[in-house]
């Protein structure tokens, strides 16, 4: 299994994140996979944050339960895994999971903003469904649907977890980067 690539490493520190944002447990020592999220303006990273899966998981849960059901269904509807599955059966190339938005297939070559999400357990990337590009426009389509509650919990975590840029770099209209 490759190891986690500087694409997803912590622009802040130079090196792969360390530490959950939320719990602060060193990621390595977790017997637990975490996620890396990563938002794109252009070719720059406006925002960036390593989690914990059970941090995730209680983030999530924190979202209205009307806003989880619109993010799967949305997501249902546009994403069939199984087949993405079996396309990038053998593949264990970071790019090539990447190649285009996970859900409209715009290649990645034609998106401006985006944003890019991963597995990783220790320092192996873990593949299927991750790793994953969101695009834009897609990401504003899911904001479309989200409760007050829920973009309340996302603007609480970041108050709690940010100052300053890369913070107030997110353009407000999009709010939840979708892969968290």
């Amino acid at each position: 299994m490759p190891e986690v690539p500087p694409i997803f490493h912590s622009l802040e520190k130079d090196e792969p994140f360390s530490h959950c944002i939320t719990c602060e447990k060193a990621l390595h020592e977790l017997s637990v996979p975490y996620t890396v999220s990563k938002v794109f303006k252009g070719p720059e990273c406006v925002f960036e944050y390593a989690m914990c899966q059970p941090c995730r998981l209680e983030m999530s849960q924190s979202f209205s339960e009307e806003s989880r059901k619109k993010i799967d269904d949305f997501f249902n509807q546009k994403v069939n895994l199984a087949d993405r599955s079996l396309a990038m059966e053998g593949s264990e190339h970071h790019t090539d999971w990447m190649k285009s938005c996970l859900t409209c297939g715009t290649p990645a070559n034609e998106v401006r903003d985006y944003s890019v999400a991963c597995m990783a357990f220790s320092d192996t990337l873990v593949f299927d469904p991750f790793p994953m590009m969101v695009c834009s426009p897609c990401e504003q389509k899911i904001q479309k649907q989200l409760s007050k509650e829920t973009k309340d919990q996302w603007d609480k975590f970041v108050a709690n977890n940010f100052e300053g840029p890369p913070a107030d770099a997110l353009d407000p209209t999009r709010g939840v980067p979708v892969l968290v």
